[in-house]
């Protein structure tokens, strides 16, 4: 029978969606009492059993039901300040770059001059 309310979802289940979905499938997944060795699934008629969707049901009910290890606390990696102090500057320069004498631009003439010109 496969649960229906949430309060019949064990306790160590993480994704409940997952768990959902593989204790379907394992349900739909049967040995057959009359064929031993079979599954009774129209679709795994030529499969031995476990079949293949019975097997990857096992392996999404162990992923749902397990939670990850997390330890507590931040982690602490030396290697990045050393990285970061690499690429000091990587995007502007670490120094000032010396202000260059730039050419001044051509003096623009009014546009009536130009008129007048042509």
């Amino acid at each position: 029978m496969l649960p229906t309310s949430p309060a019949e979802v064990p306790e160590d289940v993480t994704d409940v969606l997952l768990w959902r979905l593989a204790v379907r499938v394992a349900a739909d997944h049967q040995p057959d009492p009359h064929r031993p060795g079979r599954c009774t699934n129209l679709r795994c008629a030529h499969e031995t059993y476990p079949c293949p969707p019975l097997r990857d049901a096992r392996r999404a009910h162990h992923a749902s039901t397990h939670p990850r290890r997390v330890t507590p606390g931040r982690a602490r990696v030396p290697a990045v300040a050393a990285a970061a102090h690499r690429f000091v500057g990587w995007f502007r320069p670490a120094r000032p770059a010396p202000a260059a004498a730039r050419p001044p631009l051509p003096r623009r003439q009014p546009l009536a001059t130009l008129r007048l010109a042509g």
